[in-house]
């Protein structure tokens, strides 16, 4: 007999139920001998059971019910040949013939490869024999030592071996802002938070276990999916519906994470600056000897400060001058740049002054694109409207990318789904502050309490920012209990009830002080919300209980006017003496009062 995951995450996967009487299917391999890797599934999730007339199911989770047939089975259920059972995300169909295909036994039982039937070759046994030592000539050196062995040159290592990656994923907003990762051609990743099943994994609550896949070509085409996250994926501020095709630049956006895909072989743009002209003055023509002399004289007889300046060296400066004055203009304006980015203050300023109300939302602005980005909390559907009124009378944004999550909205979602359960119906979240949620209420016992925890665990988006001041019903009892021990009011009996205490019973007027004290303490308690008090305060006699028919007083005697021994039943007692584990406290004419954890008791007699 058997149990074959069909459908599922668990796919594939086989329970052999030959062997033994009883099995438990559930999360905890210290707890169960079927383990389901699946967070939906409960630490003892069923319970298999082999009698005379078959296998039978039981359901252990009072958290997520199994299907049979997708019925939900509320007892102990028989199972037949063919019988779909659904088990958190997995259905199983059970089968009394053996399966087709065989498991691969590892140790702890299961395992989810299956190794094919070989059907048998029609090639000779010598090649067969042949083809299986050249594979394991392969394996051999598959897993060979990548050092050489002493006395040979180390071989210089191709630079092929050190690729630098062709793109780079950059995470621009969330948990993980500012992380680079290498990206390669001809690959797929697996993007979410869960470390074990993603290739690239990001450390935000608001991230799928699961999220989103990206793929490249070996051509470099890149394109990204949803997994049916529960956030959803955007791109460019548009959440996606199906696979589309990205290009760097792009920006992804994963619940609060977003990030973009540089291309690092991508040409890069380089600034060409002519080269400065450089001027050549014409050659003049050799003078005659005789010529050249009657010109020297004439240089020497001329003043030179009052000759002219020749158009030719005015033009050469005037050029020269112009070409400095661009060359340094042309500099100058590559700061510019440093100037803008100052200006950046002023319109970040203008967004803080906006949101300055709403404490639990973040934002990023871009400048250049004129792009908004905002993340965080806000109580209401209401705030979300007047935070978006106000940057929508900011003139200089272009677009708004809002995921800002309200709070209400995830009260009354988490509140429906816990009503659902009759276990829990007494559990409530609420948002007293923006991105703050508290779960109040009362369950009965401690292991409600662990169920409680484990469901919030799994179905909660936000736990980090979840505080748990559940009340459970046994312990506060308890500690009611042992509160009125202590302050001798042992006498006294209470009920709780929707965090409200009810004490009823008698007490000695004498401890009216004390009474009030133990009030006080008891509104102290958490979980304590209201007291009423029908106890009664009566005479120290009316309020301990009567045990005259079991001990018979046959005299007293008095010290100072005050009692102070008693004969019962034969035996002489004074004060503070032990009778049956109760202590004497008082020896009144016609009564004496006793004492046991903090319970009073009395004894009538007649002198």
């Amino acid at each position: 007999m058997y149990l074959i995951a069909k459908e599922g995450p668990q796919l594939n996967l086989l329970f052999d139920l030959k062997e033994g009487d009883e099995w438990i299917i559930g999360r905890d391999p210290d707890e169960a001998e079927f383990i389901l890797e699946d967070d939906t599934v409960s630490r003892k999730h069923a319970r298999l059971i082999r009698k005379k007339d078959g296998i039978y199911l039981e359901n252990l989770s009072l958290v997520n019910p199994i299907l049979v047939n997708e019925a939900p089975i509320e007892e102990s259920t028989l199972l037949k040949e063919g019988d779909k059972i659904q088990i958190g995300r997995t259905t199983f169909v059970f089968s009394e013939k053996e399966a087709e295909e065989t498991p691969k036994k590892i140790k702890g039982g299961y395992d989810d490869i299956f190794e094919s039937i070989e059907t048998p070759s029609e090639e000779p046994k010598e090649e067969i024999k042949e083809k299986k030592k050249k594979k394991e000539e392969s394996h051999a050196n598959a897993y060979d030592t990548i050092f050489e062995e002493a006395g040979e040159e180390e071989a210089p290592i191709p630079l092929s071996f050190l690729p630098e990656a062709p793109f780079l994923l950059k995470v621009i907003t969330g948990p993980n802002a500012g992380a680079e990762i290498g990206i390669e051609k001809g690959r797929s990743y697996t993007i979410g938070k869960d470390a074990e099943s993603c290739d690239i994994v990001f450390q935000d609550l608001s991230v799928s276990r699961n999220h989103a896949r990206l793929c490249i070509s070996q051509d470099g085409e890149m394109d990204v999916e949803d997994l049916g996250s529960k956030n959803g994926t955007a791109l460019n501020g548009t959440p996606l519906t199906e696979k589309k095709s990205i290009s760097p630049q792009d920006m992804v956006t994963l619940g609060t994470t977003s990030f973009i895909i540089v291309d690092r072989e991508a040409p890069q743009e380089t600034i060409y600056s002519p080269m400065t002209p450089i001027y050549e003055a014409p050659k003049e023509e050799a003078l005659p000897p005789a010529e050249e002399a009657i010109a020297i004289k004439e240089e020497e007889k001329r003043d030179w400060k009052k000759e002219p300046i020749p158009s030719k060296f005015l033009i050469a400066a005037i050029s020269f001058a112009a070409i400095f004055l661009i060359v340094f203009l042309s500099f100058f304006s590559l700061f510019k740049t440093k100037e803008v980015q100052i200006a950046k203050k002023e319109p970040t300023s203008h967004i803080e002054k906006a949101i300055a109300k709403f404490e639990g939302v973040q934002f990023s602005f871009n400048p250049a694109s004129g792009k908004l980005f905002l993340v965080g909390h806000v109580l209401t559907a209401v705030e979300a409207q007047e935070m978006r009124f106000k940057i929508g009378e900011i003139d200089f944004i272009n677009s708004v990318e809002d995921n800002v999550v309200i709070d209400e909205y995830v009260d009354k979602s988490m509140n429906d789904v816990l009503s659902s359960n009759p276990v829990f119906r007494g559990v409530v979240i609420q948002s007293p502050k923006a991105g703050k949620f508290f779960a109040m209420g009362y369950v009965e016992t401690n292991e409600t309490a662990a169920e409680l925890g484990e469901y919030l665990t799994i179905n909660f988006p936000y736990l980090d920012r979840l505080e748990n001041r559940v009340v459970v019903g046994e312990n506060l009892s308890a500690e009611v209990q042992a509160l009125l021990q202590s302050k001798g009011f042992g006498m006294l009996a209470f009920q709780y009830s929707n965090g409200e205490v009810i004490l009823t019973g008698n007490y000695s007027d004498k401890m009216e002080d004390s009474f009030k004290s133990l009030l006080e303490q008891i509104h102290t308690i958490k979980g304590v919300a209201t007291i009423k008090n029908y106890a009664v305060a009566t005479l120290p006699n009316a309020a301990a209980i009567d045990l005259s028919g079991q001990y018979q007083v046959t005299g007293i005697s008095q010290y100072d006017g005050k009692g102070y021994s008693a004969i019962l039943n034969g035996k002489i007692y004074t004060l503070g003496d032990v009778v049956s584990g109760m202590a004497i406290q008082e020896i009144d004419p016609n009564t004496i009062l006793l004492e046991k954890d903090g319970i009073k008791y009395k004894i009538n007699y007649t002198r």
